[in-house]
């Protein structure tokens, strides 16, 4: 139905509308979850960090803290941000390694977990697009599992393979059944598949009751040109 049309059709007018609307607070939902619980989830660590671990250390302390004020301006900035409908620059370019070993380290000095992350592959060879949409859907994968699955370890791992990256991560926890997932669960999982699928890619999970949980994703790499 064009335009004209559903002009002259006010419930198909309100239908559209409606959806339109519905689509708007997914949006908004997906992005206040990808960019800012994370940041904030990042800003509980480390302030939990600092009260159980450096309160009488002073030097560190200050370090700590100036990072959790850094990130929580930019909390606020990506709020601002979203509001104003805006586009920002999430991750600098060929930093993806980097970014997810400093994750790694701060969620292994809160949790205690023992976590193992293996990297074969050098993110500057990486699209620019795919690098970020990487980071923020395995950082979402091990706040999950740090959050739900019970686990004692987690294993990172990023690789190529031809034209390629691999990517997994699998955790020794209580798992979960998945069908709950595809009736409507796990929102953090939904965001992941989105974020991948966004690039081409494609994610797949292995688990069961008791039996732990593996995340596998694959970005083909051909034909795909750098957007730095």
């Amino acid at each position: 139905m064009n335009l004209k049309n559903k002009r002259n059709n006010p419930t198909g007018l309100q239908n559209s509308v409606a959806a339109a609307v519905q689509e708007e607070r997914r949006r908004i939902s997906r992005e206040l979850h990808d960019r800012v619980l994370q940041l904030l989830t990042t800003i509980q660590l480390r302030s939990e960090i600092c009260l159980n671990e450096l309160i009488n250390k002073p030097h560190q302390l200050e370090r700590e803290l100036k990072t959790i004020a850094e990130a929580a301006h930019k909390a606020a900035t990506e709020i601002r941000t979203l509001l104003l409908e805006k586009q920002v620059v999430y991750l600098a370019a060929g930093s993806l390694e980097r970014r997810l070993k400093d994750e790694m380290e701060i969620f292994r000095a809160r949790t205690g977990l023992k976590l193992k992350f293996e990297c074969s592959i050098d993110a500057h060879n990486l699209p620019y697009e795919v690098e970020q949409e990487l980071y923020f859907a395995l950082r979402e994968g091990i706040i999950n599992a740090i959050r739900h699955s019970r686990a004692s370890e987690l294993n990172l791992s990023l690789a190529r393979n031809s034209d390629v990256c691999c990517a997994g991560l699998r955790d020794n926890g209580v798992g979960f059944d998945t069908s709950s997932v595809a009736a409507g669960g796990g929102f953090g999982l939904k965001g992941m598949r989105e974020r991948i699928e966004r690039v081409g890619g494609h994610l797949t999970i292995e688990t069961a009751p008791g039996k732990g949980t593996c995340i596998s994703i694959e970005v083909p790499l051909r034909s795909r040109t750098s957007t730095r």
